[in-house]
């Protein structure tokens, strides 16, 4: 492995980070309750080895299982453009397996009374895994240690044979639900986790710095695609004469700088008034989810450490970890420098976008105030004006 040009990356670690962040608009639009994704997954796993995959096999079930969702944030309810968004997204990751169109046919029903209205045989294995492992907890909550909640299930999926589950699923659910030790798994993100990396290799692949940027681009896109973000980091990185890999780690932090977001209710994020305290206070939250998912990503120390500190200032007046001058690398001012000038001169949904020439004098004022640095500014202009 070159390790100036390529990163080792795991997917399934990668996607367990992620899908904290994709679960919230779960919750968000359906009520699904935390760890929602894993739950979908660890039952996935387990239909799976009941019908005897190999491990690449499993490695990619529990993959699509935890991408499952990656579709809601921009459709806002599961139907067709959902299926289509996630298949889109889906389909730049890089799997083990060729198989197809699983997370487009992930809503189907045995019967034909799914989205696309495929029956029996006609829907993918790996989609009716995940139709059956997403039904339940989306409908029933997994996680609940209620016994009417789990006769209520085991009544569910018995009535559903042949109807929304094929025979052999429904027996191979009957088969391992009857241990207790499976309830108890599904109450506990520990348990998930362990029987989770428990039934997987470890297929950590050297993957260039640009297709993991390819990757963290999309969480980007989910959650603010009229940024630019990460073309502005880009131009500065080159103003820098950053080399190749300080480049592109750079360009994943600011890709991946706002993924605290989608743990912050769309309804504050996308409010045109002016902000209550209590909301502004979660606002000002999202940098430290950003640290807690990406802190659980192999390999990503420094991405981590640059895209979680993106409103702190060198005065120590930022958030939400109050960090100081002496604590921010030069990669750290410049992407919190950069990203002050991107938002500024990008349209909000409380105000219009302000012109480059208004927008550099509210960051003079910063600049002044010593809350970022004034050269990082001067740098900026010179770039941009």
């Amino acid at each position: 492995m070159d390790k100036k040009k390529e990163m080792l990356f795991n997917l399934n670690n990668f996607l367990l980070a992620m899908s904290t962040a994709l679960d919230e608009v779960e919750k968000e639009v359906y009520k699904v309750s935390c760890f929602h994704s894993k739950r979908v997954a660890y039952l996935a796993l387990k239909l799976a080895k009941e019908f005897n995959f190999e491990k690449e096999g499993l490695s990619d079930i529990c993959s699509f299982a935890l991408l499952h969702n990656i579709g809601l944030k921009k459709s806002l309810k599961k139907g067709k453009a959902y299926c289509l968004l996630g298949e889109e997204y889906s389909s730049r990751f890089p799997f083990l397996t060729d198989e197809k169109n699983i997370i487009k046919y992930h809503c189907e029903y045995y019967d034909g009374s799914g989205i696309f209205g495929l029956k029996g045989d006609e829907i993918p294995l790996f989609s009716q895994f995940l139709a059956f492992a997403d039904t339940l907890d989306t409908k029933f909550d997994l996680s609940k240690k209620d016994i009417n909640n789990r006769k209520e299930i085991l009544e569910f999926v018995k009535k559903s044979e042949n109807t929304l589950f094929s025979t052999d699923m429904v027996e191979c659910f009957f088969e391992f639900s009857e241990v207790e030790s499976f309830w108890l798994d599904l109450q506990n993100e520990q348990e998930l986790l362990t029987y989770i990396f428990s039934s997987l290799f470890d297929f950590s692949i050297p993957l260039k710095f640009e297709d993991v940027l390819s990757l963290s681009s999309i969480f980007h896109e989910l959650i603010d695609n009229n940024s630019n973000l990460i073309s502005n980091c880009s131009k500065m990185a080159d103003f820098y004469n950053f080399d190749h890999k300080d480049k592109q780690t750079f360009l994943i932090a600011a890709s991946l700088a706002n993924i605290g977001k989608f743990f912050i209710p769309s309804k504050i994020l996308e409010k045109k008034d002016t902000l209550e305290l209590n909301e502004y206070t979660q606002i000002k939250a999202y940098p430290y989810y950003t640290k807690k998912v990406l802190s659980n990503i192999i390999g990503f120390s420094d991405i981590n450490n640059w895209a979680s500190t993106i409103q702190e200032f060198i005065d120590k007046s930022g958030y939400p970890f109050c960090l100081e001058g002496k604590d921010l690398s030069l990669k750290n001012r410049l992407l919190t420098t950069t990203n002050i000038y991107t938002s500024l001169i990008t349209e909000k949904t409380y105000r219009a976008a302000f012109s480059k020439e208004e927008a550099f004098k509210i960051m003079d004022k910063l600049s002044n105030d010593k809350r970022v640095d004034k050269s990082i500014v001067e740098d900026l202009k010179s770039v941009f004006s």
